[in-house]
């Protein structure tokens, strides 16, 4: 098994199996069509794409197998979860399939994401010797400014690295139009290294957030990212009831960390609320910076904002999510 990123695609073709696996819709596309171009100049004229849930007709993706086989017609399987994930049933037909491929027939399979578990399975494990697993995990923040360097590599495409930084931060999480906009870029400025001043004429905030970047913003205490996470949700129209509520189990499973290590080692206390690894050092942080009192306070502030806004529909909302921000930051005073 090799697995790539999406940017090393045109190095890795050739393999007969590849698992597109993260939910990047710009980075999915980009790979299936390389894939695909690929696919087609190899000789597989017939490309069969199915979008795979609970309703799908297995018995119809068997059968072209079978018919593949009669007519020796070199054939390419796109089997596309979308937003759907694996399942018992489902594993049981992908085993299946993997026993019926032969190599006329090629596969790419489209998946949001797996877990270790499911890399057990019986059909993982068959195609693993010829199987080439695509990373199109949309780029996190620290990611991004080598990614936008390999994107302007392969375009020819000189920037200023100070400029590099400004597309990464109006762009983060959009790589859609990030790409869009260094593709103006290029016709706009063809012969010469594009200046900071160049970018900053041109560009628009198009990053895309969830909620989570937001809170991971609160702990490690980074004030201008999360404001402009928050800008962002409230300029996309993000419901603030729901933040109120993330926030809100964010502070409560806080406050039971601070409770459990007045007890317990940080390794126990982290392993019973079974925090992740890559974000343990986050919280630690923030658990050495915050004092129980002060997380009460933010709970009491932040029940008092749901209050008001169940019965004032004109409560400026956003305003009071800002201030609780802030709080949640040590920077304002409960």
């Amino acid at each position: 098994m090799i697995k790539i990123s999406a940017d090393q695609i045109s190095h890795k073709l050739g393999s007969p199996y590849y698992l597109i696996l993260g939910s990047d819709p710009y980075l999915q596309h980009y790979t299936q069509t390389e894939l695909r171009n690929a696919f087609k100049l190899a000789g597989f004229d017939e490309q069969l794409t199915f979008v795979i849930d609970n309703q799908t007709d297995w018995i119809a993706i068997f059968d072209c197998c079978q018919a593949m086989n009669l007519f020796s017609s070199n054939t390419l399987l796109l089997l596309d979860f979308g937003e759907n994930s694996l399942n018992a049933g489902i594993t049981a037909k992908l085993n299946t399939l993997s026993e019926i491929l032969t190599p006329d027939i090629a596969l790419i399979i489209t998946l949001n994401k797996m877990t270790k578990t499911q890399e057990n399975a019986i059909w993982y494990k068959a195609l693993s010797d010829k199987l080439v697993v695509v990373n199109c995990a949309t780029p996190d923040t620290l990611q991004l400014p080598q990614w936008v360097k390999n994107h302007l590599q392969q375009q020819q495409i000189a920037i200023e690295p100070k400029a590099i930084d400004l597309l990464c931060y109006y762009y983060e999480g959009n790589l859609l139009a990030l790409t869009q906009i260094i593709a103006q870029l290029k016709l706009l400025y063809p012969d010469h290294i594009i200046s900071y001043d160049e970018v900053e004429s041109n560009i628009n905030d198009s990053a895309i957030f969830t909620p989570y970047h937001w809170t991971d913003a609160l702990m490690a205490n980074k004030i201008k990212r999360a404001m402009h996470i928050l800008q962002q949700l409230k300029m996309n129209e993000f419901e603030p009831l729901i933040l109120l509520r993330i926030i809100q189990r964010e502070l409560i499973l806080i406050i039971n960390l601070k409770k459990g290590l007045q007890q317990k080692s940080l390794k126990q206390v982290f392993d019973e609320y079974k925090i992740w690894q890559n974000k343990r050092t986050i919280y630690t942080n923030y658990l050495n910076r915050c004092d129980i009192k002060s997380l009460f306070n933010l709970l009491a502030k932040l029940t008092e904002i749901e209050i008001s806004l169940k019965h004032n529909n004109q409560v400026q909302i956003w305003d009071e999510i800002f201030n609780l921000s802030m709080q949640f930051m040590g920077l304002d005073k409960c």
